[in-house]
């Protein structure tokens, strides 16, 4: 799995260039309406700094991502992706595949990352209100011992409601929290994005199952 990175990388970056408008429009809502250029150009300049790159291992892979993204952006987009990665990867270093328990603690460093850098919380209307259903959905499917591609689909419908769900809070952190009240009626942007790669990732590990 490792060695299809750089290819599931790409993938992403086609999907984000396909959603980059509506990402700049749920921006536009709430921030600057740059999110969906911010986003792209992160995850375009990690597949350019890491494409001759070796991995050891998916840790690995993913830790050297999210050291790239960190420092991608300006933005606080590119040190919260960063930081998600750079945890997901410490939760499985050493692995070449993943069993549906690691995805789990993959997801679960990621939202600890997340908490850590961004000093957010679930229900603050951020990428947090989609990571986080995902890994609840993962602990039940690991719990009832589910095959991985059940669970990791569960997880992807989880990750969306979650995503869905941001358009009912006010947001508590970043710009858009000054403006409180109004925002409600807006799914975030960074819940959005977070929702397209984490779908994208697991789509493409499923074809490779």
């Amino acid at each position: 799995m490792a060695s299809k990175i750089v290819s599931i990388l790409q993938e992403i970056v086609k999907v984000l260039e396909e959603k980059k408008a509506e990402l700049n429009r749920l921006d536009a809502n709430l921030g600057d309406g740059d999110h969906g250029r911010t986003v792209v150009n992160a995850f375009r300049n990690v597949i350019e700094q890491n494409k001759d790159l070796e991995y050891k291992d998916l840790g690995d892979a993913l830790q050297k991502i999210g050291r790239t993204l960190a420092f991608s952006t300006g933005a606080a987009t590119g040190p919260l992706f960063g930081s998600a990665f750079i945890e997901a990867g410490k939760r499985v270093q050493g692995k070449e595949k993943l069993t549906l328990r690691d995805w789990k603690n993959a997801l679960s460093g990621a939202v600890e990352g997340v908490k850590k850098r961004g000093k957010a919380e679930v229900g603050d209307k951020t990428m947090l209100d989609t990571l986080y259903p995902a890994v609840k959905a993962l602990e039940q499917s690991v719990d009832k011992n589910e095959s991985l591609k059940e669970g990791l689909l569960k997880a992807i419908e989880a990750a969306k409601r979650g995503m869905e769900s941001t358009k009912d809070l006010i947001s508590r952190r970043g710009r858009s929290s000054r403006l409180g009240e109004r925002t409600i009626g807006h799914i975030d942007p960074g819940a959005a994005s977070s929702y397209y790669i984490l779908q994208t990732i697991i789509k493409n590990c499923l074809e490779e199952e």
